[in-house]
């Protein structure tokens, strides 16, 4: 019998916000991480019902403790269970027995335990869908409400106080959550909850994003991925983040091992899970990470910066204000990076400028130069007319390493502007030298600003902060698009098509070939050649070379009989009795590559971009998932150099988009073909557009 689950919300507030809760396997001090939940509870001031369980005691450290949960006074809300694995089942069938609505269990190596560990989990899992409990874990170190001052977690290696804030952090595993956290907290700000998924056998982190999106004090969700677990799932929640604002803040820790099958191909080389992940989650308005501190650094501007900003139509305006004009210079180049503009103050502005200094010059960045160590007085009326500036939509204030009076005194008045002003995002950025610097950042951190370390990181978190309340509106727009399922639902063998049998294939698509005409022998080969017309292009159709130039298979603008032979003759002797593929010859200004790769996680997916033999040195694509439509197929071009290069709103952008959805749709409508690759696809001189080469994979 399947008993209906406890909603998905309610049950993490019993896990986040219970009024009572038991710890099953709990111990006295000293015991490690059973023991350590009690103590959490009691030193964090969690002011709810605490229980305790384990028949070798009557009281842990003043708290009840029973033999089992049947034996409580009441039933806890929630229950945090620290046994060892083999007792997990037993301890989570108690728990539900007595309705107990969630838990949270911390013990891992179910996996060590090979056959044992898989049937604990199939106990498990049967426990969660017979009775209804919900669970987080197994294998993590538990979840706190720092608002609530809720702290379960089995581990004490977190700071005796906690600072609240709008940041909430999840993470898959335990340790990497409260490394974050740590960091968090030891740079001065606050978060709201902090959870790790574990092993995800029940809820997951989609479900807890959803909760924060929920939850009024959190502002930013901190999110550290190893996997998806479901794609739809997680497409759905990037769309209701996008819709309400609070943005998922994702950092991905290593790279999928792409299989030999999916190497077989260019395209399969550039779509490992870990690239089709990044790329479908920027698509949908997650701001994708490139380090953990990057998480809090940009989270910090959306719980900080309260006043919602509106999306431009135009790129965002930076304003910068700096004591050092080389540091104004880094901030200016990480400006161009992050897709921030940097534009001239207003005439109002540099009039006002000129006529408070002598030595500065107006302009962005703007240095107020060593005349400010003279005359303070200076810096407060300068940053207020950079503030009050209509030219800028953030400003940035960049300072060197300042220490004691000088913090104080030549910081300070900057500071205290850009404080008085939250209708004006502004951030401070600070090269942090430990002592020396000390005082300097807690003047910062006391007034609430975004603090970074260093221009360049200030202005890198800037630029995500624009960048999705400009594309918000977009990612809240669209419709749920449901996607045809993964790769065929076995493991049947695949089969790689020679290069004119994939051609063949690829036509039926609506893929352009150049005339092409086959041939056994170097004779045959020098006549379908004078048939075409001169120059033409000669290879070997196998299916065992991928890059045909490295293998010698292919020939280039042969322009007479005699080197068409002798071609033929120089590959038949690599490849013996291989067919032969002669070609017109295409002139090109530009190549590009189109692949299709079948994902675990997403279903059938589209790469596009750079092609050639540039296409895996530069890595230079973007994914699509199929069906794409025009527009997604645009802006995923557009997202890369090569589209960029190829310019917004060309005709050759126009042309690959419009290939990209008619190839898109018959991928996802032929299960039986496993990937494919068209690459290059030439763009010519006469402005047409033409492929030349091609592999499709097919199952079964």
């Amino acid at each position: 019998m399947t008993v209906r689950s406890e909603p998905t919300q309610s049950a993490i507030d019993s896990l986040l916000k219970p009024k009572s809760v038991v710890v099953v396997g709990a111990s006295p001090k000293g015991r490690g991480f059973t023991s350590a939940p009690l103590r959490n509870l009691s030193r964090h001031g969690y002011r709810g019902s605490v229980y305790a369980v384990n028949p070798h005691y009557d009281d842990i450290d003043g708290v009840m403790c029973r033999p089992d949960v049947a034996s409580l006074p009441e039933t806890p809300d929630t229950a945090v269970i620290v046994v060892g694995a083999r007792r997990v089942p037993t301890a989570l069938a108690e728990c539900a027995a007595a309705g107990v609505r969630s838990a949270t269990v911390i013990a891992g190596g179910f996996a060590e335990l090979g056959t044992e560990g898989a049937q604990l989990e199939t106990e498990i899992r049967a426990t969660v869908a017979t009775t209804g409990i919900r669970l987080v874990g197994p294998n993590t170190a538990g979840l706190l409400n720092v608002a609530d001052d809720y702290v379960p977690r089995a581990g004490l290696n977190h700071p005796e106080s906690l600072r609240r804030g709008g940041m909430a952090i999840l993470t898959q595993s335990g340790a990497l959550c409260n490394t974050l956290l740590n960091r968090v907290l030891a740079y001065g700000h606050g978060v709201s909850y902090a959870v790790a998924t574990g092993s995800q056998w029940d809820l997951d982190l989609w479900d807890f994003v959803d909760y924060y999106l929920a939850d009024e004090r959190t502002h930013a969700i901190l999110t550290i991925a190893e996997g998806l677990k479901d794609a739809e799932k997680f497409l759905t929640t990037a769309r209701w983040a996008a819709r309400v604002g609070k943005p998922i803040i994702l950092f991905k820790p290593g790279h999928s091992t792409l299989g030999t099958a999916a190497a077989q191909t260019h395209s399969g080389a550039l779509a490992g899970a870990s690239d089709v992940q990044l790329s479908l989650m920027r698509e949908n308005g997650v701001i994708v990470v490139d380090e953990l501190d990057e998480l809090w650094e940009t989270g910090q501007l959306f719980e900080r910066w309260n006043t919602p900003a509106r999306p431009p139509e135009r790129p965002w305006r930076l304003g910068i204000a700096t004591y050092s004009g080389g540091d104004g210079v880094l901030a200016v180049d990480a400006a161009d990076i992050a897709g921030l503009d940097c534009p001239s103050p207003s005439r109002e502005t540099c009039e006002a400028l000129d006529a408070t200094f002598q030595l500065a010059t107006p302009g962005n960045p703007f240095d107020y130069t060593g005349e400010v160590v003279d005359k303070p007085e200076l810096i407060g009326p300068a940053t207020r007319v950079l503030l009050d500036d209509p030219a800028f939509d953030m400003f940035l204030i960049a300072a060197p390493v300042w220490s004691g009076h000088f913090a104080k005194w030549i910081l300070g008045p900057a500071v205290d502007e850009a404080a008085a002003r939250p209708d004006r995002p502004t951030a401070i950025s600070l090269w942090a030298a430990g002592e020396v610097t000390a005082q300097a950042r807690a003047l910062v951190l006391d007034t609430g600003l975004p603090l970074f370390d260093g221009s360049h990181r200030a202005v890198r978190a800037m630029g995500r902060y624009a960048s999705f309340h400009a594309q918000a509106r977009r990612w809240a727009a669209r419709p749920p698009v449901w996607h045809a399922a993964s790769s065929s639902a076995d493991d049947r063998p695949t089969l790689v098509l020679d290069y004119w049998s994939s051609r063949s294939a690829l036509r039926s698509a609506g893929v352009p070939f150049n005339i092409a005409a086959t041939a056994s022998d170097p004779e045959g080969a020098a006549g379908a050649a004078e048939r075409l017309g001169f120059p033409v292009t000669v290879k070997v159709s196998s299916n065992l070379v991928v890059h045909k130039a490295a293998a010698g298979a292919v020939h280039l603008y042969l322009t007479d009989a005699a080197s068409v032979r002798a071609a033929a003759a120089d590959m038949l002797t690599r490849f013996p009795a291989a067919l032969l593929v002669v070609e017109t010859y295409t002139p090109s200004v530009a190549m590009a590559l189109i692949g299709g790769h079948r994902d675990p996680e997403f279903g059938p997916i589209v790469v596009t971009g750079l092609g050639g033999g540039y296409a895996e040195a530069y890595r230079d694509v973007a994914h699509v998932r199929c069906p794409a439509d025009a527009a997604e197929a645009r802006r995923a071009l557009l997202a890369t150099n090569f589209g960029r290069m190829l310019g917004d709103g060309s005709a050759r952008v126009d042309q690959l988009c419009s290939l990209v959805v008619q190839v898109s749709a018959w991928f996802a409508a032929h299960p039986e073909i496993a990937s494919f690759d068209v690459n290059p696809v030439l763009l010519g001189l006469d402005g047409g557009m033409v492929a030349v080469d091609a592999r499709v994979e097919t199952a079964g």
